[in-house]
C-alpha cells in the first residue's frame, strides 16, 4: 500500500516549506546563508540486494545545505561595520573557543574590544608599539589613548634660491636673540617650520638664506624661537673631543654651494672637513739625510670604507738632492697594497700628484723600482729626469699599457692618473726642496706653509663615505702613533647638536636640515617642500579600517598609527561548518581547518568599512520554492487520501 510512501513525502515537503520558511525569515538578517533541502530515494534492501522490480518506500531528508553565495553589500553608519567582499569569515574570539560569522555589525565594549551584539571578540593581528604588524593572533583592541609626542630630528627642505640676487648690503649678525632679530635688509630669503621637543612642546624653527660674494655662493642661519642656533662647522655630536684647526680654516657659517648648472653641490669640497676623535698630537722626524735610510711610514690607524690601510714592511729610499715625494710613496704604497679595499685600490682609483712651485726647489726625482707603483706596474725614472709635472705626466704613460691607467696634467702642476671605472681616492702631494725635517699628514684642508714639507690630503670625490683614523692637523711625522678619529666631509645636511629646549624637555637636542634637491636657478625664491618629522601629543579622532583590514588610529595632530588588523578565516568546505546560531559558525572535520590570513591573500577576500553584508536569500527564489513545496504536500495527501479509498474499498468488499 502506498501509505508508507505518501507518509514519507508529507514528511519530506513538511521539512522542506520549513527551511523555506527559516530564509523567508531570515532575509533581512546581516550575514545570514541560505539553506536548501536535499532528499533521496528510499527502497527497501536484503541480504541478497534489491530488485531490479522494486518498489521504492518513499523519501528522505538526506541534507540541509547552507549557500555561502555573497549577499549584497549595503553603507551602514560605523567605520567598525564591516563586510567581506568575497570568501572568509570573521574570526570571533567567544569566551575562549573560536567561532566563525559573516556577520560584521560590531562595536566597541567598554574596555575598547571590537565586539559583536554576542560579546563575541574581533580578532586579527596585533601591532607592535611603532605600528607594524606582526603575525601574533589576538583579539583586537583601541587604547583611546593619547599618541605620545615625537621630538623632531630631522628638516627637510627643497628650495630654489634665485641666482640672479645680490648679496646684502647689511652684514648679518651673528648671536641674534627675540629682543635682537636679524636686520631684514641682512639676509635673502627665509622660511619658518615648526618643530617639536621631546614634551610635545612646539617651537619655531627659522632658516635665512644670505647670498655671498662667492659665485654660486650661499650661507645659512638657523634661529630657534629668535636665537641663534647656528652649527659651526667643527660642532662636534654626542660629546666627542674636536680637534684644533688653524685659525680662519673653518667656514663660518654653513655654506652652500652649487654648480654651473644651478645644483646643488652635495660634498663642498672648498670647505675643510669636521674632526672627530682624540685631541691632535704632534711628532716629526728629527733627520731624513741618509740615503735608503728612511723608517717605513706609521700610518697608524687608516681605515678607508671600512678596511683598514696597513704600512708598507719596507723603508722607502731617499735621495741626497731632494725627497719630495717619499712619504707621498709610502702613503700611496699601503692603500694600493690594500687589495681588498672595495672602491680604493690602485685598480678602481685615481692619484693626483700636485708637485707644487715653491721657490728654491732645485734638483730632480728619481723613481726607483718600488717606489710608485700603478696597478702593480713599477713606474721608474731616471735621476734628474723628473723636475716638473709634465715630465712626471710623460713617465708614467711610458707604462700606460700595462697599468691601464692614463696620467694627465689639466691644471698646471697637477698629476691626474685616471682609472677606467673613474672612482678615485684623490692624493695631493705639495714638494718643498731642502733638507727639512718634518712632514705634514693633514687632514684639515689648511693650506700649506713654507715650513712643511709635504702635505698629503685624502678626499673622495665619488664616494662619501670615507673614515680616516690616525691624523690630526698640525704635524704628523712619518713615525708617529695611531690616533683615531673620523674625518666628515661638509655635504647638504646642517646638523645641530646641541639645542637645549626651555621647556623642561629633554635636551640637548640634536637637529638636522636636508636640502637635498636645492636648487640655483635664475627664478623667484620658491618652497617646493618642507617638512619635518616630530609631533606634539596627539588625541583619538576617528579609527579607520581599510580593504585590507588594516585598523589605523587618526589624531588630532594630524598623525596616524596602526592598531592590527583583521584576520579572515577561510575553509576547503565551508559546507561543513556547524551553525551555532546568531549567523555565527564552528570548524568540524567536515569543514577542514581554517586557513587564517589578511584580507586580499590567497583566497580571502577583501574588507569593506562603514558597510554589512545582506542574507544571501533572495524572496523571489523563495517564494517559488514555497509553491512548489506547497504543492508537493498536496499530491502527498491526495496518495494518502486515493489510499484511504482504495482499503474502504477493500474493506466493503469483505462484508
Amino acid at each position: 500500500m502506498p501509505f508508507n510512501s505518501a507518509l514519507s513525502g508529507l514528511k519530506a515537503s513538511a521539512s522542506h516549506l520549513q527551511v523555506i520558511g527559516n530564509n523567508i525569515a531570515n532575509a533581512g538578517t546581516v550575514g545570514y546563508r541560505r539553506s536548501r533541502t536535499l532528499f533521496s530515494d528510499v527502497y527497501a534492501a536484503s541480504a541478497l540486494g534489491t530488485s531490479s522490480n522494486a518498489i521504492g518506500e518513499g523519501t528522505k531528508l538526506n541534507e540541509v545545505r547552507q549557500e555561502f553565495t555573497q549577499g549584497s553589500i549595503n553603507a551602514a553608519d560605523s567605520n567598525l561595520d564591516l563586510a567581506i567582499n568575497g570568501n572568509g569569515f570573521f574570526r570571533l574570539d567567544d569566551s575562549g573557543s573560536v567561532a566563525y560569522t559573516r556577520a560584521g555589525a560590531f562595536r566597541l565594549d567598554k574596555d575598547g574590544f571590537i565586539t559583536n551584539s554576542s560579546l563575541q571578540k574581533l580578532t586579527g593581528f596585533q601591532a607592535d608599539g611603532g605600528g607594524n604588524i606582526t603575525g601574533a593572533l589576538g583579539t583586537l583592541k583601541i587604547e583611546n589613548a593619547n599618541l605620545s609626542p615625537k621630538s623632531t630630528a630631522a628638516i627637510a627642505a627643497k628650495l630654489n634660491l634665485d641666482a640672479a640676487a645680490s648679496p646684502p648690503t647689511t652684514a648679518f649678525t651673528t648671536g641674534f636673540t627675540p629682543a635682537s632679530p636679524p636686520s631684514a635688509t641682512s639676509y635673502n630669503n627665509s622660511t619658518s617650520t615648526t618643530v617639536y621637543d621631546s614634551l610635545g612642546n612646539s617651537h619655531n624653527l627659522t632658516t635665512y638664506f644670505v647670498k655671498a660674494p662667492a659665485e654660486r655662493t650661499w650661507k645659512v642661519h638657523l634661529g630657534m624661537d629668535g636665537t641663534d642656533i647656528t652649527p659651526s662647522a667643527s660642532a662636534v655630536p654626542g660629546g666627542a673631543t674636536p680637534a684644533s684647526y688653524p685659525a680662519g680654516s673653518l667656514a663660518q657659517p654653513y655654506t652652500l654651494v652649487f654648480d654651473s648648472s644651478g645644483g646643488l653641490i652635495a660634498n663642498n669640497t672648498a670647505a675643510p672637513p669636521q674632526y672627530y676623535g682624540a685631541p691632535p698630537v704632534d711628532s716629526t722626524v728629527t733627520a731624513l739625510t741618509n740615503s735608503n735610510a728612511l723608517p717605513i711610514l706609521d700610518i697608524g690607524d687608516i681605515t678607508l670604507n671600512g678596511i683598514p690601510i696597513v704600512p708598507p714592511t719596507s723603508s722607502m729610499d731617499t735621495t741626497s738632492t731632494t725627497d719630495k715625494l717619499s712619504s707621498g710613496r709610502a702613503l700611496s704604497a699601503a692603500i694600493n697594497a690594500s687589495s681588498t679595499l672595495h672602491g680604493v685600490t690602485a685598480t678602481s682609483n685615481a692619484a693626483i700628484f700636485d708637485m707644487g712651485d715653491v721657490a728654491g726647489t732645485g734638483g730632480g726625482t728619481t723613481l726607483t723600482a718600488g717606489e710608485l707603483t700603478i696597478n702593480n706596474v713599477q713606474i721608474i725614472a731616471a735621476a734628474g729626469a723628473l723636475d716638473n709635472a709634465a715630465e712626471v705626466v710623460t713617465a708614467i704613460n711610458v707604462f700606460q699599457a700595462t697599468t691601464g691607467v692614463v696620467a694627465s696634467n689639466p691644471a698646471g702642476n697637477q698629476i691626474v692618473l685616471t682609472a677606467a671605472d673613474g672612482r678615485n681616492i684623490q692624493m695631493v702631494t705639495n714638494g718643498v726642496g731642502g733638507g727639512l725635517t718634518t712632514a705634514n699628514l693633514n687632514m684639515n684642508g689648511g693650506a700649506l706653509d713654507k715650513v712643511q714639507r709635504a702635505t698629503f690630503a685624502l678626499n673622495a670625490t665619488n664616494n662619501a663615505g670615507i673614515t680616516v683614523g690616525g691624523t690630526t692637523s698640525g704635524d704628523a711625522g712619518l713615525a708617529t702613533g695611531p690616533l683615531r678619529g673620523i674625518i666628515q666631509g661638509n655635504s647638504d645636511l646642517v646638523t645641530v647638536s646641541d639645542w637645549n629646549p626651555a621647556t623642561g624637555a629633554i635636551s640637548p637636542q640634536a637637529l638636522s636640515l636636508g636640502l637635498t634637491g636645492t636648487t640655483n636657478f635664475s627664478a623667484p625664491f620658491s618652497i617646493t617642500s618642507l617638512s619635518q618629522d616630530g609631533y606634539g601629543v596627539g588625541r583619538l579622532t576617528s579609527v579607520d579600517v581599510d580593504q585590507e583590514g588594516l585598523i589605523t588610529a587618526r589624531y588630532g595632530n594630524g598623525q596616524s598609527q596602526n592598531l592590527g588588523q583583521v584576520a579572515i578565516a577561510t575553509f576547503n568546505s565551508p559546507e561543513g561548518l556547524q551553525p551555532q546560531g546568531d549567523s555565527a559558525w564552528s570548524e568540524t572535520t567536515r569543514s577542514g581547518a581554517a586557513l587564517v590570513g589578511a584580507p586580499g591573500t590567497s583566497n580571502a577576500g577583501l574588507i569593506a568599512s562603514g558597510s554589512l553584508e545582506d542574507s544571501n536569500v533572495s524572496l523571489t527564489d523563495e517564494l517559488v520554492e514555497l509553491i512548489v513545496a506547497q504543492r508537493n504536500f498536496q499530491a502527498n495527501a491526495q496518495t494518502i487520501r486515493a489510499a484511504d479509498a482504495i482499503t474502504q474499498t477493500v474493506i466493503n468488499i469483505r462484508g
